[in-house]
């Protein structure tokens, strides 16, 4: 399961970005960010459900690591209260530049993975996978949405099946766009 980091600070003025403490931070989370991300902990703690279909409770989580030119944290910010609430660690040894190595690492378990990655590369991340169909996966995460999962699902065959899912967390949060 893939999803982009919760929302994030406006460009020029509110809302603003928070560290967890609540600090100015213009490389963290907006509150509605954190929101999110403590709304996601519940769903993925309380899968599989009837309401989100398709998702299951990860075993790992993966979030982008920030880096000199990309200083976000809103990946492992996103990432972290999920991975408290089932009690599982953050494996960020990954930067958004390392798509071809997350994969592997991803493909390599025999758990069910939640990733939290740089929304401008996640595409490039799917094509690394075995996909039944590469021409599903989108070109480009929508810019405006934070609400979207992407779910590859292990066909017998050993490729991958895509498919998208929304939230449905948040108030204004929107249906699926596949």
């Amino acid at each position: 399961m893939f999803i982009r980091h919760g929302e994030k600070p406006a460009d020029d003025g509110p809302p603003l970005g928070v560290d967890k403490h609540g600090q100015h931070d213009p490389h963290s989370l907006s509150v509605r960010g954190w929101t999110r991300a403590g709304a996601l902990a519940a769903l993925f703690d309380r899968l599989p459900s009837a309401t989100h279909p398709g998702l299951t409770r990860p075993g790992s989580v993966i979030a982008t690591q920030p880096t000199h030119d990309y200083r976000s944290k809103r990946e492992r910010d996103t990432a972290a209260p999920t991975a408290g609430r089932l009690g599982l660690t953050i494996d960020d040894s990954f930067t958004h530049h390392d798509a071809e190595e997350a994969a592997a690492s991803i493909l390599a378990q025999d758990q069910d993975v939640l990733v939290v990655w740089h929304h401008g590369s996640m595409p490039k991340l799917l094509h690394h996978f075995p996909l039944a169909d590469a021409s599903q996966i989108p070109q480009a995460w929508p810019e405006n949405r934070f609400d979207l999962v992407w779910v590859l699902s292990r066909e017998d065959n050993g490729t991958y099946a895509f498919s998208e899912a929304n939230q449905d967390l948040l108030a204004d949060d929107l249906p699926a766009s596949v």
